[in-house]
């Protein structure tokens, strides 16, 4: 269950979806076990899983959610280009008014 804004810097409780923004993503994953012998490489089928993050209505005027495969969950702000941060973790530099939340 959501309780807080997902921005590490912020924090402000849960109260209504409409007090902000929510922002669902479709996690695919698959995982093999290097300990069963028995199946063939990559016979497992990939399970899908949603994910749902919330920010603040403060927040959200600012900044965005983008889930990238290689590295994880990132807010950046909203007039950023996320093609531009590679390898940016969730609260990272780029990250300039995060904590005026």
């Amino acid at each position: 269950m959501l309780a807080h804004c997902v921005n590490p810097s912020c924090g402000t409780a849960l109260h209504s979806f409409a007090e902000g923004r929510l922002f669902q993503f479709e996690v695919v994953s698959i995982s093999i076990s290097a300990t069963d012998e028995s199946s063939g490489p990559f016979d497992e089928k990939p399970s899908t899983e949603t994910a749902q993050f919330w920010l603040c209505l403060n927040c959200a005027a600012s900044f965005r959610l983008v889930l990238d495969p290689a590295s994880g969950l990132r807010i950046l702000p909203i007039e950023v280009d996320a093609a531009k941060l590679d390898g940016l973790p969730l609260g990272s530099a780029p990250l300039r008014e995060a904590n005026n939340c």
